[in-house]
């Protein structure tokens, strides 16, 4: 699916000026990775949160939340479009533009276990190129970027995957891609959370953010188990979605913590 994501990606390059112009001369904000990073969690989050609305999951909040993803997306990929500090990420900025317009009403309409696979192709496009654009960012700001910082962003990116993913195939889509997609996230999850635990803790707010984050993360481990054994499943699915959000935007605010530290 992700292979054939990207050739649809690249193929929709094409419809961009090979050299987009750059911000004016000493106009251009300085590159930061975090918010790049940021832009690939609001792909996975709004994916999420339009599988919680096609489930009646959490009700009008649900609806509320995705409508404030969206508008989340529309600012931070202007920002970030701003911080592109070459022609490949102009470009590829560019290509997420077009993508996210495409994307953005699909994403607002209700979904459901028969709507899911067109939007399901969509989504792995909009956050290809957004990966893509994140990791071009990275690159460009890794000396200046706190590692500890990004490591959290791109747990609270996997976070929101791995809500996903559980979400999805409560729709009955179970095809060995996705199944791999779900045990790879949610190892390397885990993984994140282990690496983020060997740092310093620089404060008692960081050591709190760890503590909170591993208990959400064993909810959710114990609701996917539930869910697994499909055992008291509306309640296991309610806990995932909610574990995944709460995993993020703890993650979010260590990211702050981490970049405010000396």
């Amino acid at each position: 699916m992700r292979i054939a994501a990207a050739l649809r990606a690249i193929a929709l390059a094409a419809l961009i000026p090979a050299n987009l112009p750059g911000p004016a001369q000493g106009a251009q904000p300085p590159v930061r990775a975090r918010p790049a990073i940021r832009l690939e969690m609001l792909a996975e989050r709004v994916a999420k949160l339009n599988a919680q609305v096609g489930q009646d999951l959490l009700g009008a909040r649900s609806r509320r939340w995705l409508e404030e993803a969206v508008r989340d997306f529309d600012a931070t990929l202007l920002a970030v479009s701003a911080s592109a500090p070459d022609a490949e990420s102009r470009d590829t900025y560019g290509l997420l533009m077009l993508l996210w317009a495409q994307y953005r009403e699909a994403a607002l309409r209700p979904t459901n276990r028969d709507t899911v696979r067109k939007l399901r192709d969509r989504t792995e496009e909009l956050a290809y190129v957004a990966a893509k654009g994140a990791r071009l960012l990275q690159e460009n700001a890794r000396a200046t970027s706190n590692a500890s910082a990004v490591r959290a962003e791109s747990a609270a990116v996997l976070a929101q995957r791995v809500g996903k993913i559980h979400l999805w195939m409560r729709w009955d889509m179970r095809d060995e891609a996705l199944t791999r997609e779900l045990r790879e996230s949610t190892e390397n999850l885990r993984r994140v959370l282990a690496t983020l635990h060997e740092a310093p803790a620089a404060s008692p707010e960081i050591s709190q953010e760890l503590a909170g984050a591993d208990a959400q993360m064993a909810f959710l481990d114990a609701a996917a188990a539930d869910l697994a054994a499909r055992r008291s499943e509306d309640r296991a699915i309610e806990f995932i979605a909610k574990a995944s959000d709460h995993i993020a935007e703890s993650m979010e605010r260590l990211a702050s913590l981490y970049e405010g530290a000396p």
